[in-house]
């Protein structure tokens, strides 16, 4: 009775883990008896037999084979439920890569973008360093106005800035106007079209995703797409507006000048 109650102890003690893996194991196997190879008994020695003595020594003999017996089975289920888990383990590490860390998605992110989302120092900036010669802005500003100034031959107008007749200066200052308004139109609109080409990568990324991670970091790459389109209208439109406002600046500049209105409409209204 004593052997069945430890037994029922020890079983216990394995936890929920292991009941319903296995159940079948329902009591302690005991761990064999050695093979000891006993002494003699001395010479001139009598037998002698002690049943309370016997007893008592074959129960610690069989207690201390059951919790050797228990203790192995112990480990032999730790260790089988230790290759349960590992599969286990390994997936949810997997699924842990797969929802965290950097994505290979363009982030459009690069020294000469991030130049190019800066523009220039301003509209009004950019048109006197057109008139100088000098760098207006970021690569795709400046080569456009570059290839303005050659294919419109402005540097002819922008000679203009140090002459005598203020109706002339006011006239060179309105074309370098324009023409960083061109450049600006010109550059906001290839890059419109490059954030374009880079949403149709993010739809079809997006069509194979199959994690969270990778789904949440398309559209946050997304938004920030859009955000770039939206900022570089608002820079077209604030060069519209700034080159509207020269020219009307100008038209009341030249009208106060005596006999002037009739030559600036010539060249103006048009």
């Amino acid at each position: 009775m004593k052997i069945v109650l430890l037994s029922a102890v020890l079983l216990a003690a394995t936890g929920p883990l292991f009941e319903g893996s296995y159940a079948q194991e329902t009591q302690i196997t005991p761990v064999p008896l050695p093979a000891p190879e006993f002494p003699k008994a001395p010479d001139g020695a009598q037998a002698s037999f002690d049943e309370n003595a016997v007893e008592l020594l074959t129960y610690m003999v069989e207690l201390s084979r059951l919790i050797g017996g228990g203790i192995t089975q112990l480990f032999a289920s730790a260790q089988r439920a230790e290759n349960l888990l590992t599969p286990i383990r390994h997936a949810a590490q997997a699924q842990l890569a797969a929802i965290s860390g950097p994505k290979p998605l363009p982030v459009n992110n690069g020294e000469a973008d991030v130049a190019a989302r800066k523009g220039g120092l301003g509209l009004w900036e950019m048109a006197n360093a057109a008139l100088e010669g000098e760098t207006v802005g970021p690569g795709g500003i400046q080569t456009a106005l570059t290839e303005f100034r050659n294919r419109y031959r402005l540097d002819n107008a922008f000679a203009m800035r140090s002459d005598e007749l203020p109706g002339k200066v006011t006239i060179a200052h309105a074309t370098a106007q324009g023409a960083v308004t061109a450049s600006t139109a010109e550059d906001s609109y290839k890059r419109a079209n490059a954030s374009m080409g880079r949403i149709n990568g993010y739809i079809a990324a997006l069509e194979t995703s199959n994690d969270l991670k990778t789904s949440v970091d398309i559209n946050t790459r997304v938004m920030i797409e859009v955000a770039q389109q939206l900022n570089e209208t608002l820079r077209t439109e604030a060069a519209i507006a700034s080159a509207a406002g020269s020219y009307l600046m100008t038209l009341g500049a030249e009208a106060a000048e005596p006999d002037s209105i009739s030559d600036l409409l010539r060249n103006f209204d048009r």
